[in-house]
């Protein structure tokens, strides 16, 4: 139970402290074109382990942990801080702890370290995309040019298969020639 409120925590913060062992952290991997292929992965994340000093920022861990468990944050401290001395007894004693959803966790000479799960965290299925597929939605020519290039509109088509992606002309220019004529109208009219 605890482990599972834990892991929650991380998930939603980005950031949790275990006592004695350490501080995890969640990395955002953006999405990922493979041009050769032409696949769109995208994107995951990996729970890494950040830091193996003493955590110092449990407070907010703490009191989520009593909201959850409806007791109060110095007995929530106390419960966490046992699971927590029992995850690193089982790692002196067999070596690695599996801590499901963030790897394997095993002891050495400078302390903890992580075996990040192979199994795949994507929730998104990878997208292949051939040419007549992406051929009257513009993303072949945006990527093809290899410069950056900012998408500024973008709609389904009418059947809501195909997305029509187009960049739109920007008329700033015409807005301030307006403002700038009408100023010098409102200062002829002032002083004349």
């Amino acid at each position: 139970m605890l482990y599972e409120l834990f892991y929650k925590y991380l998930i939603l913060n980005g950031r949790a402290s275990m006592p004695g062992i350490g501080t995890f952290g969640v990395e955002q991997i953006p999405a990922t074109m493979d041009f050769e292929n032409k696949k769109l992965s995208p994107p995951t994340q990996s729970i890494k382990l950040e830091s193996s000093e003493i955590a110092t920022d449990t407070y907010s861990l703490y009191n989520y942990l009593a909201k959850e468990l409806n007791v109060n944050e110095s007995d929530a401290a106390r419960r966490f801080q046992d699971f927590s001395h029992d995850i690193q007894k089982q790692a002196a004693t067999s070596g690695s702890v599996l801590l499901p959803g963030i790897g394997r966790l095993k002891r050495d000479y400078n302390g903890y370290s992580i075996d990040v799960e192979t199994e795949s965290k994507q929730v998104l299925p990878d997208l292949w995309i051939t040419k007549t597929q992406a051929a009257g939605t513009g993303l072949l020519d945006v990527y093809a040019e290899m410069q950056p290039s900012i998408i500024k509109q973008s709609r389904f088509d009418g059947d809501g298969d195909r997305l029509v992606v187009s960049e739109k002309e920007d008329y700033w220019w015409v807005i301030a020639i307006v403002l700038a004529i009408m100023g010098l109208g409102a200062l002829l009219y002032y002083y004349i």
